[in-house]
């Protein structure tokens, strides 16, 4: 390693969370399990989205719909915004760190419940302009802006658990959270009393339920030190997740803005339209997801470049895969699920569909400039793309509605993406390309991963 990523990379105070003592192939094998049970995790809120979409589009309407949107749109801008990235503090420092877990966790909670308690208060104040002069629509808001608070602890636990490997956990939470939410919204469709005050309850209360899945976990956390080093500190959290937090605010500014402003720019039949076409635009984000959310924590315990730039290769490709299968499919499915009257959602989802394949090399890096030590990187990229996202945004969603969000985001995530691969260039001396393409020692990783997947489930069945 060369002196300069000696410098830019500190040494961890403690152990890290690593196998590398157990040798290549158990690491290996470690981050293709891992990565399996995130993948499932992932893969259930996008596709309860999908089963819920239909439920919601149906019972309510495009407007009603959109109504809902309009409700729950601030609170999981907010949960982002009122983070100041101390969970991915909290997971950083853990990563590094096992032994600092009850001590970094017990900070980041207070700090979230105080954050919370502001967050909420702002969003009671800018309701009426948020709801775009609904009534109906403010009342929505304020009711969905009391799991504002609870959403955030959950957060903070969540991270405690990636951070010491506890992926089943995370899976687990992922699951129960999504599950409940059509549990409770099936039954009301089925009796027609299904309101958009049940519906924004329903997505505004659900995650919640999360926090009980981690308790265990948190009890068994080592005791807590008496000299915690400055990671593990208030100030050594909110140091890195501030920085991280702006970037966390810019990717969310990025990807939910639209639909914040999107009601008072081009009104709810658009927005009705626009969040049909993200639910189907984020079913490729499962893969990325998964693969950045263990990036994070393998390149945290232990940098590797090559590891690093195969993960986004892979990630990218099989997104685009699932992207192009969805594409094709959707014409037909699309409108039969939703109803006739979200037809038009079809070009703006390939859109999306587009910018998340398009998107994926420069996420998987952003995990790795944050891994590193290096979130204000990540953070700068994103705060760019997110001032030219909001500009085209005001600009073209007048115009074009939903169809001008959509390219908005296009532009947004090709701009997000590459500075950040540019920035990891610059920082670390990995060439942008690497993580482009696809490479004959790839097809071999993912023959394995499938080998190993297939063996896991043989084991099982047996």
């Amino acid at each position: 390693m060369s002196d300069r990523r000696r410098r830019q990379r500190p040494e961890p105070p403690g152990p890290a969370v690593t196998s590398v003592s157990s040798g290549p192939g158990r690491r290996s094998g470690a981050l293709s399990r891992n990565m399996s049970i995130a993948l499932v995790g992932n893969a259930f809120p996008p596709l309860v989205a999908l089963f819920s979409g239909p439920i919601l589009a149906q019972a309510l309407g495009v407007a009603g719909r959109g109504e809902v949107a309009a409700a729950t749109a601030p609170l999981a801008l907010v949960v982002t915004l009122a983070t100041f990235g101390v969970p991915e503090a909290v997971t950083w420092a853990v990563a590094r760190s096992p032994q600092l877990a009850r001590n970094a966790a017990r900070r980041g909670l207070l700090l979230l419940t105080a954050a919370g308690i502001v967050a909420m208060t702002a969003v009671f104040v800018s309701a009426p302009w948020l709801s775009g002069g609904s009534p109906a629509v403010a009342q929505l808001i304020l009711v969905a802006s009391l799991a504002i608070v609870p959403n955030l602890l959950v957060g903070v636990l969540r991270g405690v658990a990636a951070a010491t490997q506890s992926w089943r956990l995370v899976a687990t939470e992922r699951i129960l959270t999504s599950s409940l939410r059509l549990v409770v919204l099936i039954p009301f469709w089925l009796t027609g009393t299904l309101t958009p005050l049940v519906a924004t309850l329903t997505v505004a209360v659900m995650p919640v339920a999360g926090a009980f899945v981690y308790l265990g976990r948190m009890r068994s956390l080592p005791p807590a030190l008496a000299e915690v080093p400055r990671m593990a500190r208030t100030s050594g959290l909110l140091g890195y997740g501030v920085r991280v937090w702006v970037g966390s605010l810019s990717g969310m500014l990025l990807s939910r803005i639209d639909q914040v402003l999107m009601t008072p720019l081009a009104g709810t039949y658009q927005l009705g339209l626009y969040v049909v076409a993200v639910s189907v635009s984020e079913l490729p984000l499962i893969i990325n997801q998964a693969v950045r959310d263990v990036t994070f924590v393998s390149d945290a315990a232990e940098s590797v470049d090559e590891r690093l730039s195969s993960s986004a290769r892979i990630s990218t490709f099989l997104c685009g895969v699932a992207a192009l299968v969805l594409g094709v499919s959707m014409l037909w499915w699309l409108p039969f699920l939703f109803g006739d009257g979200f037809r038009d959602s079809l070009p703006v989802a390939a859109v999306l569909l587009v910018a998340v394949v398009l998107g994926t090399p420069g996420s998987i890096g952003g995990s790795g400039l944050s891994a590193r030590g290096r979130p204000g990187l990540r953070s700068l990229s994103l705060t760019i793309a997110c001032l030219v996202n909001i500009g085209l945004l005001v600009l073209w969603a007048p115009i074009w509605g939903a169809m001008g969000a959509a390219l908005a985001t296009l532009v947004g995530n090709l701009l997000s993406s590459n500075l950040n691969l540019v920035f990891l260039a610059r920082a670390f001396g990995i060439n942008p390309l690497s993580f482009y393409g696809l490479r004959r020692r790839d097809l071999a990783t993912l023959a394995r991963y499938a080998r190993r997947s297939a063996d896991r489930l043989a084991r099982r069945q047996r």
